[in-house]
């Protein structure tokens, strides 16, 4: 299957990845949606073990590969929920910056594997997981990760249901190799 305009492929040292950029942008705004912040400029990327690694050293002082880094550039006075999302903004001038989000496919993909599900579900996940960061969601404490996973249950589960299958995930990502 040749890939499509909205296709990229990414080839890093175990694996060969193609990323299907349109779905992606349907999640992220998908998700934003639930949140309230869908006027809100987000910036998916996808990077190697090694990029994250570096970044995840310089910004929080962890030597080690991850999954997802979420860098935000706006800060919320408190953390929005599904229940209690942003207000929409009405905004003339450039776009309101919700932020970025950095995904390695390569973690992602150990991932799902050591949990048993597909990749493109994963990629979903964290997608989710990166956008609750944004807005300004953390897991550092018990309580705190109890309300974001929470959030990511109802985030994940709406999106499973908003609409038949395929699921609004399915084939964001695949494994090419």
């Amino acid at each position: 299957m040749e890939p499509d305009s909205s296709n990229l492929e990414f080839n890093f040292s175990k694996h060969s990845y193609e990323v299907d950029f349109t779905k992606i942008e349907r999640i992220s705004y998908k998700v934003q949606s639930i949140l309230g912040v869908e006027n809100y400029q987000l910036d998916v990327n996808f990077i190697s073990p090694n990029e994250i690694q570096d970044l995840n050293r310089e910004y929080r002082s962890k030597d080690k590969s991850t999954d997802v880094l979420s860098f935000p550039q706006h800060e919320f006075a408190e953390s929005l929920t599904c229940e209690a999302p942003g207000e929409t903004v009405q905004q003339d001038g450039p776009p309101l910056l919700l932020g970025d989000l950095a995904i390695s496919l390569e973690d992602a993909y150990a991932n799902a594997q050591s949990i048993g599900q597909d990749l493109d579900r994963e990629v979903c996940f964290l997608i989710v997981h990166g956008i609750l960061h944004l807005c300004g969601h953390d897991h550092m404490e018990t309580e705190e990760e109890a309300i974001m996973l929470k959030q990511q249950r109802q985030i994940m589960d709406a999106l499973e249901d908003s609409e038949p299958p395929p699921r609004i995930w399915a084939q964001c990502a695949r494994l090419k190799s």
